[in-house]
């Protein structure tokens, strides 16, 4: 049964990243968020994703403490805390983090879990 949570919940997290991605289309540098009402409606709908995506692995590692660290090599901590921070104190949130995390790091989660789904 778990295995069919955490499933989901992988599911879940890959199609934010797909819309993360789509979303940072028109985003060329961190300022691309705050020079515009649009860019700040992107910053939020992409921070509420980045949310949601902290949240399920959250849950993941609720249901099965090793998953991360055995199945998708990764510490899903900093991802965790992320999440705490961005869920309590969203107006502190550095524009130039979310853009390096949406250049660099959601790639590798996305290629970790599809790896994690060829070789399962």
């Amino acid at each position: 049964m778990h295995d069919t949570i955490i499933n989901e919940r992988l599911h879940n997290i890959l199609e934010s990243i797909s819309l993360i991605e789509e979303r940072m289309l028109d985003i060329t540098n961190p300022s691309d968020f705050r020079s515009t009402k649009e860019g700040l409606k992107t910053l939020d709908s992409i921070a509420m994703r980045l949310q949601h995506i902290a949240e399920n692995i959250k849950k993941i590692d609720g249901l099965q403490p090793d998953f991360f660290e055995t199945k998708i090599i990764m510490d899903p901590q900093p991802i965790i805390n992320f999440r705490d921070f961005i869920s309590h104190h969203y107006e502190r949130t550095d524009v130039e983090i979310i853009y390096d995390i949406c250049l660099n790091d959601i790639q590798e989660l996305k290629v970790k879990i599809n790896n994690y789904w060829k070789f399962s």
